[in-house]
This record gives C-alpha cells, structure tokens and sequence, in this order.
C-alpha cells in the first residue's frame, strides 16, 4: 500500500491509496463493459476451499478463524439474495491456468503457488486479492478468488493487516458477478481499507451496505418475505447538446427520508442507466459526471416512489461543467483516504476533506439528512503538495440517524455541487 505523508503543523496527514481486490475477468466470449450481467445460472454455487486456508501460513496472523471468516463471508451474500454455497475442503493449491476455460473448481485459496503468485507479479502492494472469472453467454462457470501472498491478513483488527473476513466478502461479490462500486462505504467498493487507515480498527466492511444488498438482490432476487422488493429506476440521461452521456456519468439513489445510499450504477455508452434490487421507499436519484478521473459537477434528477417492486422511468439531462471544489479524499483523526469515514450516532467529528480548490471562506458543506449536519464551518489546513487542499468541519451525527453510508455534498463561490457517494458511514 502506498502512502503520502507529511506533516501539517501538529497533524499528520496521510493520504493513503486504500488497497482492493480488483476482478480480473477472463473472457470466453464478447461483453458490454457498461453491463452488470455476469451472474451463475442456478441459486446453489459450489466452493472449493484449498487446505491452504486451514494450514499455518505466514500470511495470516496466528490464531485467525480462517474458515469460519470464509464461511461468515458466504452467508452475509446468501442471506441477502436468493443464493446458496456449497463448500468442500480441497487438497488443489493453485487456480486454473490462463485460458479461455477453467477447471471446473472455483477455489479459494492462499498458497504460494506460481500461478497464485503470478496474479500480482505487477503490483504485489496494492492489491488485498484478486478474483478470476470464466464464464460463457453471460453465465458463470467457474471463479477463483486468490489471497495475495504478499500481504498480511488478521481477523481480530491488527493494524496494518488486511480484515480477512472482509477481504473476503468482497472478493465473494466478485464471485457472484458483481463490479465494483463507486460507495465509498460499501463492501463493494474499490478501496478497501487496512486496518488502521485512520487510526482504528474499521471491521464494518464485513457488513453488506444497502447498497450492495441492491446489487445482489438485482442479479439473483430475494427470497424473503418480510420486506417489498425489488422495484428499479431506469432512464436516459442526455448531455448538454443532447447526446448521450458516454458512459462518463455515475448515478445514485437515496431514500429521500434519511438520506441513505441504497442503490448506484454507472451510465452506459448508450446514455441509459438502471438501479435495481430496490425495496418499497421514496427515491432521490442523483448524478455525479467524472471528467478524467476528476469529480465534477453533481446534480439531481428527480425524486420517484417504488411500491410492490415496480419499474419506473426517469430520464435527464446532466451538464459537463467542473464543479470549482474537487473532492477526492475524506478523512479523521487527521487521516485522509480514499475510502469511506466510519462514525457513530449520537457523537461529533472533525471530518476532513481533500481535493483540489477547496477554498474555506466560499465552501458549503452538507448532507441529506435531516439528522447529520455540519456544526461549524470549513476550517483551512495547509496543502499537502501541490495538487491536494485540506479543508476540516464539525459534523454533528444525531442520536436517531440509521445506520447506513450518507453522500457528503460540497459547492463552491460558483454554486456547482460536486460529491463524494456514501463517504459518511454511519455505525449505531
């Protein structure tokens, strides 16, 4: 994991790159890169689980609970969709060789084997884990996750390791089809922090987000029965002359209640998006353009209700103009990542945010939620660099907001709002 770190008066700040699994999909056949479409073609899915898993290793801290990290893993996505595993033990070490069609065994494993070792020959410190899939027409036939050997992994909190159960369910949600998410919070996401990213302990990412229920429950469905699902919102959205948004647009739904993150996808090359596995609520949809890998401008498109699961329609228009603040980092304890920033109810924080341009005396800071506000103003601190700005505020998190990952919102002197997507993850 690369760090930038330099010290700020009496703080130090670290602008850390929060290590992920990445999915590394090995095609068998032509896929829209836009589409969320790869998924098993049965409800019941066969593990294999390597015996290296159940041997000492010099990867995981002694006296882990490695299988019953693995299992937990499992049921958090079975207990969310209409899914079930199936696991057995294995003597088998390695993953299929590179090829268009795999073994037949979907392993998990975290033997030094070298193919398991040749995954991440590129980039041996960045990466937590790396899930590869074969699959055929859309259908998954076969998917190894690989622990990378170069890191460490712990199950009680160890600074400096990776969460092995939350390693794991993330890379599981590749697995079952599933792309990564642009929630900061959510298990889904990109960068999946180690522990002590900002000075603590962060085991929340074993937990699935609204976010990533939504995703799961969109591509297999929900076998429950206590709770209305699952509607979504699909529409076109168009650029300022009318053409389509060229797959440069990410859009968002949160309850318009609480202010929760519940469902996000990208807008395909066709201009088209779709936000499924909805429950019965009230949505806010939103849209955030991304102009070089930069956050822009943010906008709303509308709000719409989902009842008894149904589908409903909701096009616009998004405008291409950079928005004066960039937000690229938020933090605490005067930490800043790439990942999202774990509070509880009832308390107040020192949130930090970094970026580009992000001016103290005209910057507006605020959330959706009638329970999280900002209780003093941006606070200025020195640049880290050239490129990255450092703002700092109060947020007052209430007693009664629900657990759940809130979107922070910021505007400039210009009054174009840019926004980090479930960047506040609330713990009760």
């Amino acid at each position: 994991m690369k760090s930038l770190r330099t010290f700020i008066g009496s703080f130090l700040i670290a602008v850390m790159a929060a290590s992920a699994g990445f999915a590394s999909y090995m095609p068998a056949a032509v896929q829209r890169p836009d589409q969320q479409d790869l998924k098993w073609k049965g409800r019941q899915i066969r593990v294999s689980l390597s015996n290296s898993l159940t041997q000492p290793s010099s990867n995981i801290k002694f006296d882990s609970d490695v299988i019953g990290a693995v299992m937990r893993s499992l049921r958090a996505w079975e207990e969310a969709a209409d899914i079930e595993f199936v696991t057995e033990l294995s003597e088998k070490q390695g993953i299929s060789a590179s090829g268009p069609t795999g073994d037949g065994v979907s392993l998990i494993t975290i033997a030094q084997t070298p193919e398991n070792v040749l995954l991440f020959s590129k980039d041996p410190d960045r990466e937590s884990a790396k899930t590869r899939i074969f699959y055929n027409k859309g259908v998954i036939t076969e998917a190894d996750i690989v622990l990378n050997p170069f890191q460490q992994f712990s199950t009680d909190g160890t600074y400096g390791t990776f969460d092995l159960q939350a390693t794991l369910t993330h890379e599981i949600g590749h697995l079952l089809g599933l792309r990564h998410s642009a929630v900061l919070g959510a298990t889904m996401s990109e960068s999946l922090p180690k522990n002590g990213t900002f000075g603590l302990p962060d085991l929340t990412a074993r937990l699935l987000s609204r976010n990533d229920i939504a995703s799961i429950r969109d591509l297999y469905g929900f076998k429950g029965v206590d709770e209305a699902c699952c509607g979504e919102i699909t529409g076109l959205l168009t650029g300022v002359a009318g053409r389509s948004a060229k797959g440069i647009v990410r859009v968002w739904a949160e309850e318009t209640e609480t202010g929760r993150v519940i469902a996000q996808s990208d807008v395909g090359a066709d201009g088209i998006y779709r936000l499924g596995g909805l429950p019965d609520a009230t949505y806010s949809v939103f849209w955030q353009v991304r102009e070089n890998a930069e956050a822009a401008a943010s906008g709303e498109l509308g709000s719409v209700e989902i009842e008894n699961g149904n589908s409903l329609l909701l096009n616009g228009k998004v405008t291409r103009r950079l928005a004066a603040p960039s937000l690229e980092y938020i933090g605490i304890n005067n930490f800043l990542a790439n990942t999202a920033v774990p509070v509880r109810s009832g308390r107040d924080y020192r949130i930090y945010l970094g970026g580009r341009n992000l001016d103290p005396k005209s910057l507006g800071v605020h959330f959706n939620s009638s329970l999280i506000r900002v209780s003093s103003g941006a606070d200025s601190r020195p640049d880290l660099g050239e490129a990255t700005s450092v703002v700092s505020f109060v947020v007052s998190v209430g007693q009664d907001v629900p657990a759940g990952l809130y979107t922070i919102y910021a505007t400039g002197e210009n009054g174009v709002k840019t926004s980090l997507i479930g960047a506040l993850k609330v713990d009760r």
